[in-house]
């Protein structure tokens, strides 16, 4: 009997505790964007795939659906879909990206964190989107990355698709 009382209250109690531990969205968010900071500004990945004149590093659980063109590449990991636009006629200083997110910017509150350096410019976005899920945008110049991220995987979200984003490269 007394295991039984021991399991009843302790069982709630490790829930609690487990959930209290787990970062938050904020804080999510927050180290995300020092980590795309810092990718932002470090040398870029490796590319190892290509889709038809674009290069660009795609992380391990990724892949790259066959019906992506060198404009709109759709990556896939797992059940979540990751979609990059390329505008090549835009240069990696362009604000394009970050002057649309700024016209339609609604009353959402949300992180908006830029990056500029060597003539590139760059941005991180997380928006909430529904009950405990963000749209993450990470762009540079005319590349932009977007996805609908659960809120555990915040973080991780951001610094692939900076590297993802950070590695593009367009042949001529």
């Amino acid at each position: 009997m007394r295991r039984n009382w021991m399991r009843i209250v302790i069982a709630p109690l490790l829930v609690v505790t487990l959930a209290a531990c787990s970062p938050s969205a904020e804080d999510q968010t927050g180290e995300g964007i020092k980590a795309a900071k810092e990718i932002f500004q470090d040398e870029s990945t490796k590319p190892n795939e290509q889709v038809e004149d674009v290069n660009l590093f795609v992380p391990g659980g990724f892949s790259i659906q066959e019906d992506s063109d060198d404009t709109n590449i759709v990556l896939t990991k797992n059940s979540d879909a990751y979609v990059l636009f390329i505008n090549p006629n835009e240069q990696q200083n362009s604000h394009l990206f970050y002057d649309l997110l700024q016209a339609e910017k609604k009353e959402d509150n949300y992180s908006l964190e830029t990056f500029e350096q060597n003539g590139r410019f760059g941005f991180i976005a997380v928006l909430p989107s529904g009950e405990e899920q963000f749209e993450i945008i990470a762009s540079i110049g005319g590349v932009k990355l977007t996805t609908i991220s659960d809120e555990a995987n915040i973080l991780t979200n951001i610094e692939q698709m900076m590297k993802i984003v950070r590695s593009v490269k367009i042949e001529s």
